[in-house]
C-alpha cells in the first residue's frame, strides 16, 4: 500500500511542480489519507527541496546530422561505334568544309582526325623513300603525263595508307574533305568493320556505274555489299584493312596513274575490292584543286600512239582472264536498277 501511495505522490509531484509549496502540502495531506501525517510531511519536505533548486539550463535538442550528399556522377562520354578511325585528307584544316565533315562524323559516334594532304598545286611535290614517279609508263598507258596536283593527291592517299599500316591499325576509313555523309554512314561502317578479312577494301561511293554482284544485305536490308567487275572511279571514301594496305603499298609506290585508277585496276594486284549501294557518301559541287591530265591529247612520241592500243588490249585480256578465273566471286552480275548515289557527277 505504501509503494502504491508513493507512486501516486510522485506522479502528482511531476504534475504540480509549479504549484506553491503551501498548497502542495495541503494537497499531499488529502492524498495521504490514512497513511499518516509523516508521509505527507516527508513529501512536503521533498517538494520544498525540488522547488528551491534552480531550473536546469535549456539545452536544445540535438539535430540529426545531415545526410551526406552523393557526388553527382558525370555521364560517360559516348563510346565510338567503330574501332577503325576516319581520317579526312585536307589541304585546309581550318576551312568550314572540313570542319562540317568532322562534326558530322563525330555526331555519328565515329573516331575522326583531319590529316594533312600533299600540296601539288604549285609544283611537283617532294618524294619520300620508296616513292617514284614513272611518267614514261603514264605516256604509254594514257598518252599524257600526270599533273603535279594529281601526284599530290596520289601521295596523300598513299601516305595515309602507309601511316595506318605502320601504326598497326587493322582498318582505316579514308575520306576526302569534299564529301557529305548519308544518315546511315556510321551504322553501315560499323557492319563493314566486322566483315571477314578477305573483304580488303570497300568503296563507299563511286562516279561510274558498273555491273556488280550483290554479296549480302547491310543495315537491315537498306544497303547492300556488292562486288563490281570493273572500277567505280573516284577515291572520295573507302574502308581498307591491313591486307589491302599491304597490297596497295607494294604495287602503288611506283606512280604512273591517278590514285582512283590504281584502285580501278584492282585485278592487276589481286586487291579484293567491294562497294556499298546505295552509296554512303556524296560529293559536293565545288571547284576541284586537282588539275586533270589531258589524257590522249598531250604531245607524246608518235610511236606511242601505235603502241597504246596494244597495251590497252593486253590489259583487257588480263582483266577478263582474272574475272574468268574468279567467276564465282564476280558473277552473276547486273547493273543497278536505280541511281545508287546522290553525287551530281555520277554517270548513271
Amino acid at each position: 500500500m505504501k509503494q502504491q501511495n508513493h507512486r501516486r505522490f510522485t506522479a502528482a509531484l511531476k504534475r504540480f511542480a509549479n504549484i506553491p509549496v503551501d498548497m502542495v502540502g495541503q494537497l499531499l495531506k488529502q492524498l495521504a489519507g490514512n497513511t499518516g501525517v509523516a508521509v505527507a510531511n516527508g513529501a512536503s519536505a521533498q517538494l520544498q527541496r525540488v522547488a528551491t533548486q534552480p531550473a536546469p539550463a535549456y539545452q536544445p535538442r540535438p539535430q540529426k546530422p545531415h545526410k551526406r550528399e552523393r557526388p553527382t556522377r558525370q555521364r560517360p562520354q559516348t563510346s565510338h561505334i567503330t574501332k577503325a578511325p576516319c581520317w579526312v585528307i585536307t589541304l585546309d584544316p581550318d576551312g568550314e568544309r572540313v570542319k562540317s565533315l568532322l562534326e558530322s562524323l563525330r555526331a555519328q559516334r565515329l573516331p575522326t582526325t583531319a590529316i594533312p594532304g600533299v600540296d601539288g598545286r604549285s609544283g611537283m611535290p617532294e618524294f619520300e623513300r620508296g616513292e617514284r614517279l614513272s611518267q614514261g609508263t603514264t605516256r604509254w598507258r594514257h598518252l599524257c603525263e600526270l599533273k603535279s596536283s594529281e601526284v599530290g593527291c596520289y601521295l596523300a592517299h598513299l601516305r595515309a595508307i602507309r601511316r595506318a599500316y605502320e601504326s598497326g591499325l587493322e582498318r582505316v576509313c579514308i575520306l576526302e574533305d569534299d564529301v557529305r555523309l548519308e544518315p546511315s554512314f556510321g551504322k553501315v561502317l560499323a557492319e563493314l568493320e566486322r566483315l571477314p578479312a578477305n573483304v580488303e577494301m570497300v568503296r563507299l561511293m563511286g562516279i561510274k556505274v558498273r555491273k556488280r554482284k550483290e554479296i549480302q544485305p547491310l543495315a537491315d536490308g537498306s544497303h547492300t555489299l556488292v562486288r563490281p567487275e570493273r572500277g567505280w572511279c573516284g577515291a572520295q571514301g573507302y574502308l581498307i584493312n591491313r591486307a589491302g594496305m599491304k597490297k596497295v603499298l607494294a604495287h602503288g609506290s611506283r606512280i604512273f596513274e591517278p590514285i582512283d585508277k590504281l584502285f580501278d585496276h584492282f585485278w592487276q594486284f589481286d586487291l579484293q575490292l567491294y562497294g556499298v549501294e546505295p552509296h554512303l557518301l556524296w560529293e559536293t559541287e565545288h571547284e576541284s584543286s586537282i588539275v586533270k591530265s589531258n589524257a590522249g591529247r598531250d604531245k607524246v612520241a608518235t610511236w606511242l600512239y601505235w603502241l597504246h592500243p596494244l597495251g590497252k588490249l593486253w590489259r583487257s585480256l588480263e582483266r577478263h582472264y582474272y574475272l574468268r578465273r574468279n567467276a564465282r566471286a564476280f558473277y552473276p552480275a547486273q547493273n543497278p536498277t536505280k541511281r545508287p548515289g546522290r553525287t551530281p557527277r555520277l554517270k548513271f
